[in-house]
């Protein structure tokens, strides 16, 4: 039990999607390797289109022709990412066998993070916010993204900052 507990954490603050010192979009020549997406991801962009379209106050607002599929991300430490091709394509990949492992949550924030690149051009943001002996990632766009208890407690505040750039929410949140 303890070393499942033990793997659990480590799962879910270690997951990431890339390294806090490259862009994450990764630019590949060619045409992108999907069509559409795989209906496994449906819940998680339309939820993502919903909640754009509430913190954007933009009811017409969607991800675009962004297709979100499992496959090999082309880098072992990259667990999701957003390819752009040459031909102005784009699409997320997500590891499966991350996604076999990953809490509803995780999926969840890995699904905003990399269409947070893809859809709304956002780099990544490693800011942590910290008070006293207590931090937090400052943003979903943090290269190691936020764990499920972090993102549970802050989702709105962790929304505000995804559509609005507004961390103002988050630092009131945490106290700071």
């Amino acid at each position: 039990m303890k070393q499942l507990l033990l793997m659990t954490f480590l799962l879910l603050t270690f997951t990431g999607c890339g390294v806090a010192s490259q862009k994450h979009i990764q630019h590949i020549s060619g045409t992108r390797q999907f069509a559409s997406s795989d209906s496994t991801f449906k819940p998680y962009t339309d939820s993502f289109t919903s909640n754009a379209r509430k913190y954007l106050n933009q009811p017409s607002f969607n991800i675009g022709d962004i297709p979100v599929n499992f496959g090999d991300t082309s880098n072992e430490n990259f667990d999701g990412v957003c390819n752009s091709y040459s031909d102005g394509t784009k699409e997320v990949i997500i590891k499966k066998s991350w996604w076999d492992k990953a809490s509803s949550y995780q999926r969840e924030v890995m699904i905003y993070h990399e269409l947070g690149h893809c859809s709304l051009n956002r780099e990544h943001d490693s800011e942590i916010l910290s008070k006293d002996s207590y931090s937090v990632k400052g943003s979903i766009m943090n290269p190691v993204i936020p764990g499920s208890a972090h993102y549970v407690q802050y989702k709105t505040s962790y929304l505000t900052e995804l559509f609005t750039y507004n961390k103002a929410p988050l630092q009131s949140a945490v106290g700071i």
